[in-house]
């Protein structure tokens, strides 16, 4: 099968990089070729900290792929998080010929296009201009103008926007892998496509993607996105804590997090001790599986609040916020989503991707969303401009790729 049949997407997150090799298997499937996930090094909380690192990792994630697929890879679609990340919804008047005319796809083409050109600040990038609805002679909340009469058109946009330096560092540790950037997805919105259905999107939900230095957030109502960050926090923070309080090393840390972390309300053998060595200590020493949860449950606490607060927004006022879906490695703490429910007090849910098909099923798991997300964008990343707008590199800061993206198409053509 020829290279230009696949797509490739890559998660560079603060903890690891996970590259998926993906294409379409018929009109109406998406199919995994192949998923490799090594640990990363050089980032911290979703920003470069070591270019030459980060590229070390991205190299050897593609030739350890690439091997096993039996392709050449020289390009990819990356997604970009960090809290340099910033949105808002924004709206935009189209002029139109005077007097009562019928709208027709090129208007449409036309107004995202111009609401897209945004000014901006010479140190940020337009990531993404994405259409929540149309008002044409002050009737507001439509969705799909096509074919009415109006003789005035106004379009809202959700606009995300990153830090040019930022997402330059990221697109210089790909360039020193020799991989060329065919696209650009805000994590957030990856995460959300990869894990929400069209009737949790309509009804209003909040998906959260808990990652290894960042919360990935966006916020859907009505079918479309209406708010979107991302917090400089994630599940290493369970790990730090556990190093901290208990005086052991990381990788010691994260294995008493994996293999008995629990906050739930239900804890099993909560009076089983767990045998440590303290790096200060000269003897082993045991602590209670109670006693190692307490450690986690403060810090799950805190998090939850945060990202409530986040959500403390004035045009979030008359959204429905009360369904939760967590998704990422850090939301798979035993017991998270007790907490969760329990501060949030909405219904929650720990999700995993949907969407693809050939995911293993070992490997079918919360930590992947975002690049099950970023592999659906690149896929259906065609001419389609009654939907989202991803801006190729190749372009400039503040015009939008023309090759755009879509939200509910890729739904339409999901089996879920």
């Amino acid at each position: 099968m020829k290279s230009d049949d696949f797509r490739v997407a890559i998660d560079i997150g603060t903890t690891k990089i996970c590259t998926m090799v993906g294409r379409i298997k018929d009109q109406n499937t998406y199919e995994v070729i192949n998923i490799t996930t090594i640990d990363n090094n050089g980032m911290n909380r979703g920003l470069v900290v070591d270019e030459q690192l980060v590229s070390e990792c991205i190299t050897k994630s593609i030739e350890s792929i690439s091997k096993d697929v039996g392709i050449n890879i020289d390009k990819a679609f990356f997604g970009v998080s960090g809290a340099h990340l910033e949105s808002k919804n924004h709206w935009t008047n189209i002029s139109r010929p005077s007097g009562m005319t019928s709208i027709t796809q090129n208007d449409i083409d036309e107004a995202l296009k111009i609401a897209s050109k945004i000014d901006l600040n010479n140190d940020r990038k337009l990531l993404h201009a994405i259409p929540r609805s149309y008002t044409l002679d002050g009737l507001h909340g439509i969705v799909n103008p096509l074919g009415m009469h109006t003789a005035e058109l106004h379009v809202e946009t959700h606009i995300i926007t990153g830090s040019l330096g930022s997402i330059n560092n990221i697109q210089n540790c790909l360039s020193k892998s020799k991989i060329k950037v065919a696209g650009i997805v805000a994590e957030p919105l990856a995460s959300a496509e990869a894990v929400l259905s069209p009737t949790e999107k309509e009804e209003g939900c909040v998906v959260v993607d808990i990652g290894g230095g960042t919360t990935d957030i966006a916020v859907f109502d009505n079918g479309n996105i209406v708010h979107s960050k991302v917090l400089p926090i994630g599940g290493n923070l369970f790990t730090s804590d556990i190093s901290i309080a208990l005086d052991l090393e990381l990788n010691a840390s994260e294995n008493l997090k994996i293999n008995y972390g629990n906050i739930g309300p239900d804890q099993k053998n909560a009076t089983d001790e767990i045998t440590i060595k303290p790096i200060k200590m000269d003897e082993e020493i045991q602590i209670t599986r109670r006693e190692l949860g307490q450690i986690l449950k403060e810090r799950a606490a805190e998090l939850i609040r945060m990202i409530s607060l986040s959500l403390d927004e004035p045009h979030l006022v008359d959204t429905d916020i009360s369904k939760f879906v967590f998704t990422g490695g850090g939301s798979k703490l035993n017991g998270f989503m007790n907490v969760a429910k329990y501060i949030l007090q909405a219904n929650v849910r720990l999700a995993e991707p949907r969407g693809l098909y050939g995911i293993p099923n070992t490997q079918n798991d919360p930590s992947i969303s975002t690049v099950v997300g970023i592999m659906l964008w690149g896929i259906e990343n065609k001419e389609d401009s009654s939907h989202a707008f991803m801006i190729n590199d190749n372009k400039d800061n503040n015009e939008a790729d023309e090759n755009s993206s879509t939200f509910s198409k890729f739904i339409k053509k999901i089996k879920l």
